[in-house]
């Protein structure tokens, strides 16, 4: 990926490796700075910046505050000669629970002079779920026949939403929702099971609807099998344990 800005005479021109990205992941790449101006200029500072931000808010151009994930200086008091160029590599490190890219948002990487935030240029980066979270849902949806709705950034978390199959095996669930981080190296998942319920309100049988938690935290030893892989049958075995907490006592 490759982007240009202009400010002040100055050209600054970014380039990333890469087009997409997995929470964990490096970022890196190289940006260089060319003085166009007739005279010597002095920058005060040169940044990267790593920010989630709201894509309607960026669109309609309104003002808000950026979040920061991670700002890098590249130098400071830095004088460049006319048609001058100096160049800078960098790298990032995605945290493992950073944020996704989603409907509404995601990561941006900004770049310039000290006024980055308001006056820099701006790429949009495209950042998927870690693939521990790829195969626990991948686990979900094809050993226990869920259907995935979406998934969204809720905090640092990754909030995914899931409809059980027409079954008997879950006739009182109407939906579960996930909320999922790979954190200091462990595999956190938050289930919230929406239950439908028969109660009696007055002389009449009513359904009312209430949610069942159940939380759980894989190790690293645990969630990896030798060499690295996923191991999708200890995933497995940890979801129809948290299934347990939807399914009826008794099957008709």
């Amino acid at each position: 990926m490759r982007s240009i800005f202009f400010e002040k005479g100055i050209e600054y021109q970014i380039e990333i490796n890469g087009e997409n990205w997995t929470q964990g992941d490096y970022i890196n790449g190289k940006l260089t700075t060319k003085n166009l101006n007739d005279s010597t200029i002095t920058l005060n500072s040169i940044n990267i910046v790593l920010a989630h931000g709201l894509k309607k808010t960026i669109k309609e151009k309104k003002e808000f505050t950026w979040e920061v994930v991670e700002k890098i200086i590249l130098c400071e008091n830095l004088s460049i000669q006319s048609k001058n160029i100096e160049s800078f590599n960098w790298k990032i490190n995605l945290g493992t629970d950073c944020p996704i890219t989603d409907n509404k948002g995601g990561l941006y990487l900004l770049f310039g002079g000290e006024e980055v935030f308001s006056r820099g240029g701006m790429l949009d980066l495209k950042i998927k779920i870690h693939p521990i979270l790829q195969n626990f849902l991948q686990t979900f949806t094809t050993q226990f026949r869920f259907l995935e709705k979406h998934q969204k950034r809720k905090h640092d978390f990754v909030e995914v939403k899931l409809l059980p199959p027409d079954s008997r095996e879950f006739p009182n669930l109407e939906s579960v929702t996930c909320l999922l981080k790979i954190k200091n190296e462990n595999f956190v998942i938050n289930y919230s099971f929406k239950m439908k319920t028969l109660g009696r309100s007055g002389q009449q049988m009513k359904i009312n609807k209430k949610n069942r938690e159940f939380f759980q935290t894989i190790s690293k030893d645990n969630y990896l099998q030798i060499g690295g892989f996923p191991n999708r049958m200890y995933l497995r075995e940890k979801i129809n344990e948290a299934l347990n907490t939807a399914r009826p006592e008794v099957i008709f």
